[in-house]
């Protein structure tokens, strides 16, 4: 017997739709689609997931009746927020209105909202806490940023939690990635797959802080079924970065042939190590414990 009913907002995308698989075990899962991609229709078919039609900026209530919970993923990429600011700044506060709405009804018991690292801006550090003040300077952290404050800003802030997930990486559960595609994770692994060699344009040694989805998953897991650590910001991360060398070593590691990995010359500003505070969701009994080679030996067989 399902444990209750979850609504994933925007939960057919790169990480939705693993969550949604994961999650689809122990609990009633629908998700919301903004526009139905032959590839995630029939993704949708084949696992039996439930959708709704549901775009914010025609949309004021989210669909499908009541839920346990609602998990909202639906926010616009860094690409795509760069293009139209006002645009993305729009969409990301009308779906947290939405979802806030739903609470306020007592359609929902609790959200769990996906943020991003990137709420703490372009300003090396070497840690960060959530207590630091989010500076975003990119209109996609900026986005982000707001609809956190409209959320712990809400009355139902004691019903809400916010992830900063840091890079999650992961095997794709279908082809449609829209703007991840473009992921470094996602365009490594589809090299190998295709010519059997990476080639990076950093010089390998800029540092990420790298999160496999099986732990961001459990994670989602752990705060649906928490008595306590809601009402909070969580970061979401490994809790120390590596070099992009290293990654592509390990995802280099998974291929089932050698693979000759090129460097190019670019870097950033993120040329020293660095941790990510991972204590408040480490209170609450979560640890990660996933290795970066399983999902790139399963996203390498993906794109083969």
């Amino acid at each position: 017997m399902a444990e209750g009913r979850l609504l994933l907002v925007g939960g057919s995308g790169y990480f939705g739709a693993r969550l949604a698989e994961a999650l689809a075990g122990d609990w009633d899962v629908a998700v919301t689609v903004r526009s139905d991609t032959p590839a995630r229709a029939a993704w949708l078919a084949e696992r039996g997931i439930a959708s709704f039609s549901f775009d914010s900026s025609v949309d004021a209530a989210l669909p499908g009746g009541d839920f346990t919970a609602i998990v909202n993923l639906a926010m616009p990429g860094a690409r795509a927020a760069g293009h139209d600011a006002d645009g993305a700044m729009a969409q990301g506060l009308a779906t947290a209105s939405a979802c806030l709405a739903a609470l306020g009804e007592g359609r929902a018991e609790r959200l769990v909202h996906f943020s991003t690292f990137h709420v703490y801006g372009g300003k090396v550090g070497t840690s960060y806490s959530e207590d630091m003040v989010p500076a975003p300077h990119h209109p996609y952290g900026q986005a982000h940023r707001a609809v956190e404050e409209r959320l712990l800003a809400s009355d139902a802030v004691d019903r809400i939690a916010i992830l900063r997930p840091t890079n999650m990486v992961g095997a794709p559960a279908h082809r449609d990635l829209g703007e991840q595609a473009g992921l470094i994770f996602i365009d490594l692994c589809s090299q190998i797959a295709e010519k059997g060699a990476m080639e990076l344009r950093n010089d390998g040694q800029s540092y990420r802080d790298i999160l496999p989805f099986g732990d961001a998953i459990a994670a989602v897991e752990l705060l649906l079924r928490a008595d306590a650590g809601w009402a909070n910001l969580f970061n979401l991360g490994a809790g120390h970065a590596i070099t992009m060398q290293a990654l592509a070593e390990s995802i280099a590691a998974a291929a089932p042939q050698p693979v000759p990995i090129a460097y190019g010359d670019g870097t950033d500003a993120f040329r020293e190590p660095f941790t990510v505070d991972i204590s408040r969701l480490g209170a609450l009994g979560w640890k990660p414990t996933a290795g970066i080679a399983d999902e790139a030996r399963r996203t390498i067989a993906a794109f083969a």
